[in-house]
């Protein structure tokens, strides 16, 4: 800021003083402005300065002026404020409450000094206030000021922008005072959108995470979700492939259900949505993730797993701008750990095991994931325009992005567009009609799968002499194929397709009616409808097509979601107490149709069903439900230091029976600002810690189950018999089925050291009880099973964010942050107490819900190279077997990681920024699914991977081996399901790295433009770990069984502003 410009200006004004403040005529109207906004404009038009303490004044609250003298004009600003106010000179000094006059008694000193900026710039007009007084002054043109301080006072200086400082008059040496006042970057004062509004972070009791829709970009995707990996505590986000396209597991403290969704619910500008929001990530302004009851509980059924928070961009007032940005960007498939024999490799392993090596392996070395991989394009196009006047604001985008597929045969495409329009229709009335659109259009060229990928011998090669794709199944005389499966990954690819095209419109109205400066009403109203097509054709001359002489599938999926709220907010402030209170009643439903035709018999070719002779198969199936709540939430901020939360929600939902189809959620939380004290600000303790708030939580929210009709009969009623038309049952309806319920306690402890160190400390226990799971039935029964409240589960918890101003006040300029994750879950109640074993994986009470249950392997006998397992026997001593079918099942691991975290550090010097954002997760067991290729001789027809470099294969007697003695068709079942298989997947992946460069901003107002950057990033570059897979993040079923891996990016872009 231009300080002396500044000056000037005012000495002009003062100049052309010459009436006292109660005679002295202006003319200032002003309609639905902010009380700072009528300062300005009344300090511009009289020369007067105010003069307060930051916090007396609510400078946000909306007011209107229409006055010709100064002392109304006054009035009308500070009217409703708990304020007196007293003039000084040229000073307008106010304070809160009541008036105190300082009496000529009192012992003073006369302070002295400057108020500056941290560049040196003096600071003109800061306020220089006795605490709890009307005594005060501003600086002058020089930033210099004088006042009389009583012995035991506290001098308050403050200016807009700047954080304010307090000194006890007893610390001032000398009567002399230099200040400089430090940029206020927002960290505890922010505005944070909550659930059902917004909130001073200051002010919030519960456990939430903001941030800013800069925080998030950088990663070339498509997908919110896949951009959160790492930026809040408490957050664990699961990318189990790098599929273009696919979106990423979100999980919130744990996963705290058996059978209903652990998805967070998204809330997106005010509404919720019944299904993952296709939001365009240039379009977000801010993300707020709610983590703990006392924040989701006004969201009630469906707020178990967290609630995530969208705020979309809007235009502001009497503004103007064009954004455009683009990127380009090239991929590699990650190969870690994981790689395949060449022949080479392959022909020895089969000489150790006896058998003879074909001539045509000494011939042809094929590299089957060469020639099915390639390097990925990615192109991101955006175009935004926002403006508008007082009036009517605008916000309007659009966006396309594609990207081939590292995999050969696969292409994404995606379209979106947003319009925000915010109307003033009157004073008293505000309207927010919205639209979202998204469009994707993907093809897939029957992309090869991954596993029958790996398992193709480098001795077959694909395709003949004359360059024709071969068929396993009918070669030419004098091929041979040694593939044990008798596939060519590429042959059906000539001609089999997939296509998914999907179309997805939200629109919105919303108003608010303000019927005072307390009370207002707002409507928010919205429609969801998706319209998705999918179609995979299989051509006659394939082999996945042949048997059936071609086959068509055309599925239509079709959902429409409505969302309803009506809402009362009530604000006041009342002295020192500031009360914020809503209800309101909520609705939403949701339906789904689909229709799936399949036909078979056609001409190559045709794409058309109609063409098709045969009809295989018609299906459909339509689904509903509905949500009606109603709810109210009330908050109490008194003097800044204390605060009390309470809320509570009733929903009703169709998804269970009459009388049990309410439920009724609620919280309470409490927050100290022990930094607001004033014994505290008068200890040495202040100087070093600078914000002090304690919060506690307690509260409730509930689950849906997945299941549409749980408490109904079902029946099948498209069979026959005889026929006749008949009704068999499928599942048995349960109208006693109630809500799951997870009650939470949180505490949590904010702290900033020395303005530069912001600090947050959580620790959490939930406890989710009357889990709702699908119980089998015997098959005597007729019914497949029921649903019912089942069981029990406990997540508790630790969670760390730290974001320090490492350098700030330098030309260098370094931010860091650090999030770490603990937590711990365990089922406490099953149904009837037994296990639940699926797959490789059991339910059983007092283990992690995702607990490995295998044999457990125990190595390799140094005698004779046989594998081991432990077999545990009745009395409980544990041996050792060479019988796989002998060795004991048992709890042999985890999925759920010890701990998980990241580290993200940002550098600035002039207009270079680098960035970075490390995520590391320690102590998550994951089951590699190897067995085909690390297989001891099981498959020798199947190529095998290649041996990490520290393990060793069983020789001859006493070698002490990783790996049992080779045999061709297996050694004893060794690659069967045990944990020989399960790994330690920790890893340290550098997640994103991006170098930018801002263009200067001399160069670029001669051309026009506000602001230019280019910038070049790179995603998962560099992965750390010793998992012998491709990547150890696999989701979180912990279980690797060849997802598509992830893939590392180098991204060209740049940003144009104007």
């Amino acid at each position: 800021m231009n300080y002396r410009k500044k000056a000037m200006l005012m000495a002009g004004a003062l100049l052309c003083l010459n009436l006292s403040i109660y005679s002295q005529s202006i003319s200032l109207k002003m309609s639905n402005v902010s009380v700072k906004k009528a300062m300005t404009e009344l300090q511009t038009k009289s020369g007067y300065s105010f003069v307060y303490i930051a916090g007396d004044v609510d400078t946000d609250r909306t007011v209107s002026i229409n006055a010709s003298q100064l002392k109304d004009a006054v009035a009308q600003i500070l009217k409703g404020q708990n304020v007196s106010y007293e003039i000084q000179g040229k000073n307008i000094v106010i304070k809160k409450g009541s008036q105190q006059q300082v009496t000529s008694s009192e012992k003073k000193k006369k302070v002295t000094g400057t108020v500056k900026d941290s560049n040196g710039e003096p600071i003109i007009g800061a306020t220089v206030i006795e605490k709890g007084t009307a005594n005060g002054t501003v600086t002058d043109f020089d930033g210099n000021y004088t006042l009389e301080l009583s012995d035991n006072g506290i001098l308050a200086i403050s200016y807009i922008g700047y954080k304010s400082q307090e000194f006890v008059a007893s610390q001032i040496k000398q009567g002399a005072l230099a200040v400089t006042l430090k940029e206020d970057t927002e960290v505890m004062d922010e505005v944070v959108v909550v659930g059902y509004g917004s909130q001073k972070k200051s002010n919030i009791t519960s456990a939430v995470k903001s941030i800013k829709s800069e925080q998030i970009l950088g990663v070339s995707t498509p997908n919110v979700e896949n951009m959160l990996q790492g930026k809040i505590a408490g957050v664990q986000v699961y990318q189990s492939g790098g599929k273009p396209g696919e979106k990423a597991t979100i999980r919130v403290r744990g996963k705290s259900s058996l059978g209903s969704s652990v998805d967070p619910l998204w809330v997106v500008d005010g509404v919720i949505q019944v299904e993952n929001p296709d939001i365009n990530p240039q379009d977000i302004e801010s993300l707020t993730v709610l983590k703990d009851a006392a924040a989701t509980s006004l969201y009630g059924s469906r707020a178990t797993s967290g609630v995530i928070v969208v705020t979309t961009k809007r235009a502001k007032e009497n503004s103007r701008n064009i954004n455009i940005s683009a990127n380009w960007g090239i991929g590699n498939i990650n190969e870690g750990n994981f790689k395949m024999m060449n022949s080479e490799q392959l022909a020895a392993e089969w000489e150790k095991m006896g058998l003879e090596v074909p001539e045509q392996a000494r011939k042809v070395d094929f590299d089957w994931w060469d020639a099915a991989t390639q390097t990925s394009f990615t192109q991101d196009y955006n175009i935004s325009f926002s403006g508008g006047n007082d009036k009517i604001q605008a916000y309007i985008s659009g966006g396309y992005y594609s990207e081939d597929a590292t995999i050969k045969g696969l292409k994404i495409q995606r379209f979106k567009a947003l319009t925000n329009i915010t109307y003033k229709a009157a004073k008293w009335l505000t309207i927010k009609p919205r639209i979202r659109a998204s469009y994707d259009d993907d093809v897939d060229h029957n992309t090869p799968d991954l596993h029958e990928l790996y398992a193709q011998m480098p001795w077959d090669y694909p395709y003949y002499e004359d360059g024709t794709l071969i068929n396993p199944r009918e070669l030419r005389s004098g091929y041979t194929w040694y593939g044990r499966d008798l596939t060519n990954s590429f042959y059906d690819s000539q001609w089999n397709y997939s296509k998914t095209k999907t179309l997805t419109t939200e629109g919105g109205f919303d108003f608010e009616i303000r019927f005072n400066d307390n009370f207002t009403f707002s409507s928010t109203n919205s429609v969801r409808f998706s319209n998705k097509k999918y179609f995979n054709y299989e051509d006659p001359r394939s082999v996945a097509g042949s048997a059936v002489k071609g086959e068509m599938e055309e599925t239509w999926t079709k959902s429409l979601s409505r969302f309803s709220n009506q809402m009362l907010r009530y604000n006041k402030t009342f002295g020192k107490l500031n009360v914020i209170a809503l209800a309101a009643y909520e609705f939403n439903d949701y339906s789904l149709e689909t229709t799936d035709v399949i036909k078979q018999g056609f001409f190559p070719g045709s794409s058309v069903l109609d063409n098709a002779a045969n009809l295989n198969a018609i299906n459909g199936e339509k689904m509903e439900w509905a949500l009606s709540s109603f709810l109210c939430n009330v908050n109490f901020a008194y003097d800044s230091k204390y605060f009390l939360q309470a809320s509570i929600r009733n929903d009703a939902s169709s998804r269970f029976g009459k009388d049990k189809r309410n439920g009724t959620f609620f919280s309470v939380s409490g927050g100290w600002n022990i930094a607001q004290e004033d014994f505290y600000k008068r200890s040495v303790l202040a100087s070093i810690l600078n914000e002090a708030k304690l919060r506690i939580s307690y509260g409730g929210v509930g689950n849906l189950p997945k299941d549409y009709y749980p408490h109904l009969n079902l029946y099948d009623i498209k069979g026959t018999y005889n026929g006749v038309n008949g009704a068999f049952p499928s599942q048995l309806g349960n109208s006693s089925l109630s809500w799951e319920k997870s009650y939470e306690t949180n505490i949590g402890l904010d702290l900033t050291f020395i303005n530069r160190v912001n600090v947050s400390l959580d620790y959490y226990i939930k406890n989710t009880s009357g889990l709702v799971y699908f119980v089998t039935l015997p098959a005597t029964t007729g019914f497949t099973g029921y649903w019912d409240n089942i069981g029990a589960v406990r997540n508790k918890g630790f969670e760390l964010s730290l974001d320090a101003q490492v350098l700030k006040d330098t030309p260098f300029k370094w931010n860091l942050g650090f999030n770490y994750s603990l937590n711990r879950n365990k089922i406490v109640e099953l149904y009837q107490g037994k296990d639940v074993i699926s797959s490789w994986q059991i339910r059983r009470e007092g283990e992690d819900i995702n607990t490995f249950y295998l044999r457990k392997w125990a190595g390799v006998d140094p005698d004779n190279g046989d594998p081991l397992w432990e077999k545990v026997n009745e009395d409980g001593t544990v041996t050792t077997t060479n019988n796989y079918n002998e060795a004991t099942l048992q709890v042999v691991g985890k999925a759920t990681p010890d701990f998980t975290g990241s580290i993200n550090s940002t550098m600035q010097y002039k207009d270079f920024t680098l960035s970075m954002n490390w995520n590391f997760v320690v102590g998550n067991d994951v089951y590699h699914y190897r067995e085909n290729f690390d297989s001891n001789g099981a498959y020798p027809t199947y190529n095998q991977m290649v041996p990490m470099d520290d393990w060793v294969r069983w020789e001859k007697p006493g070698d002490i081996a990783t790996h049992p003695r080779l045999v061709d068709g297996g050694n004893l079942n060794s690659q069967r399901n045990s944990s020989r298989y399960l790994e330690d997947g920790s890893y340290i992946r550098l997640r994103n790295i991006q170098l930018s460069y801002r263009l200067p901003d001399k160069f670029l107002s001669k051309i026009g433009l506000k602001s230019t950057s280019i910038y070049v990033s790179g995603d998962n570059l560099l992965t750390f770990t010793k998992y012998p897979g491709r990547d150890p993040e696999v989701g979180e079923s912990g279980e690797d069984t060849y997802s598509y891996p992830n893939i590392r990016k180098i991204v060209f872009g740049l940003n144009i502003n104007f």
